[in-house]
């Protein structure tokens, strides 16, 4: 059988199928993220264009026997998972570039290792025994990689990836090794073509390059998780401190409040026998204000945070509000009903509302920058809700509401100014300068990363509003 190039693009059209289901099925593994349905057939497209193409063209001119064609085939095959990442999970170049390294990497892997299971000889110059050969080994691949797609989601690796992708440059080293990995495959693939190891045995290679891969990121990896985990419960620690401090404050403010009120009684008791019916009734008034000034407030929120029953966001609640107390920066907190519990985990539930309350924090502070600039007070306060259950006051408002569907989570704050929604997602934009805009893109990355997690952002009357929708899983 000659082989032509129209013969050849027929042959790989299946084989490259294959392979690009075998990469959805990895990357949604590592990633936890779904594909966009209405992109991945234009990325299939130009998928196939890329490692079709130019397959052919080298292998009709008869160099893949080259080891720098077989370097470069395989980084072309990099470059178009990356695009297939870009277009269909939106990831950033970065992350791209390491995640189709990896997933091209873990693919033909796979692909050698089923070497094993190919018992029978097929000799491809004969149709019959071309088709059978292909049936089989395409069959025989989507097999083996769904085994290591559930491998990877039941040893929680996937977790493991993404803090390592959420590390920055901590990770900066690492990402190299992970680009270099389809490299290495070729170097260990051309040291056993030539008999220099394992006597030409390409799937015992490839099955102990992959547990030496395996073994050695996971050490780090894992090690590195566990240096996290310790970091968050000290963290959870400081937080709780923080909370029970401001249960102490609120007890303190009582007693003294107590004590004053008691001296100023006396007055009033005297005024009132006198019949200064007017100036009892603006003591009332000026008690109960100054009650709700000093203390009724901490106490409402006090109330409110006791219905945040996830310790680690109780912690960070409490955190932020003593932060944006020395901040003079004004915070009110609602949870009409408790929140026991989230479909997601609460380290990254942690991690979103952190991102919303800081940017919240950060843009109000600059308003009352400003107000304070153009002589207006900065000690305004929040007004009454009105029906829609929103507050008008210039501060920072966190509502939280849970019921059977799931927890939603609205950060309001006021805006200097227009704010561009299309570009606020874009990696590194920022209102605050250079070097900023990473928190909103990270918060768009949790979003994305579970089906049943959903966000909102619009402005309307000068301020700037994030709702984040958790619903429960499966809904």
């Amino acid at each position: 059988m000659e082989y032509t190039f129209f013969s050849l693009t027929l042959i790989n059209i299946p084989l490259v199928f294959s392979e690009f289901l075998c990469c959805l099925m990895l990357i949604s593994a590592l990633t936890r993220k779904r594909p966009d349905k209405k992109r991945v057939v234009p990325a299939y497209i130009l998928y196939s264009l890329l490692l079709i193409l130019p397959g052919d063209f080298f292998y009709l001119r008869g160099l893949f026997d080259s080891p720098l064609i077989q370097l470069g085939n395989m980084y072309l095959e990099v470059a178009a998972c990356m695009l297939l990442l870009k277009a269909a999970y939106r990831e950033p170049w970065n992350d791209a570039a390491v995640t189709a390294s990896t997933v091209v990497f873990l693919f033909w892997q796979i692909n050698d290792v089923d070497g094993f299971f190919l018992a029978d000889n097929y000799d491809l110059s004969v149709p019959g025994d071309l088709a059978a050969y292909m049936a089989v080994n395409c069959l025989l691949i989507l097999a083996l990689v769904g085994l290591a797609a559930w491998f990877i989601s039941r040893k929680r690796l996937d977790e493991e990836y993404r803090n390592f992708l959420s590390g920055g440059r901590r990770f900066g080293f690492w990402r190299v090794v992970f680009f270099l990995l389809p490299a290495v495959r070729v170097i260990a693939v051309e040291l056993v073509n030539e008999r220099i190891m394992l006597n030409n045995s390409n799937p015992v290679v490839s099955l102990f390059l992959l547990l030496i891969v395996y073994g050695v990121l996971n050490y780090i990896f894992r090690c590195d998780m566990q240096t996290r985990r310790i970091q968050e419960q000290q963290m959870h620690l400081r937080q709780q401190e923080l909370y029970i401090q401001n249960l102490e404050s609120v007890q303190r403010d009582v007693r003294i409040f107590r004590h004053d009120f008691k001296n100023r009684m006396a007055g009033a008791a005297l005024q009132a026998d006198e019949g200064n019916l007017q100036a009892v009734q603006e003591f009332i008034t000026e008690v109960t204000g100054e009650f709700e000034r000093k203390v009724g407030e901490k106490i409402f929120q006090t109330a409110q945070l006791g219905n945040i029953q996830i310790a680690e966001l109780k912690g960070l609640l409490a955190v932020k509000a003593a932060e944006m107390q020395r901040r003079e920066i004004p915070f009110r907190l609602e949870a009409a009903a408790p929140v026991t519990q989230t479909a997601i985990p609460a380290g990254e539930l942690c991690r979103a509302a952190g991102i919303l309350l800081d940017n919240a924090a950060e843009e109000t502070e600059a308003f009352l920058r400003k107000r304070e600039a153009d002589g207006k007070r900065r000690d305004e306060t929040f007004s009454n809700r009105d029906d829609l259950g929103k507050y008008s006051g210039i501060g920072v408002t966190a509502l939280f509401c849970a019921d059977e569907t799931g927890v939603s989570i609205l950060v309001k704050n006021p805006a200097r100014s227009q704010v561009p929604l299309s570009r606020i997602w874009k990696e590194g934009y920022s209102t605050k300068g250079s070097g900023r805009g990473m928190g909103l893109t990270s918060y768009r990355q949790i979003v994305e990363s579970y089906e049943h997690v959903s966000s909102m952002t619009y402005q309307e009357d000068g301020f700037f509003v994030q709702e984040l929708k958790i619903g429960a899983k499966g809904g």
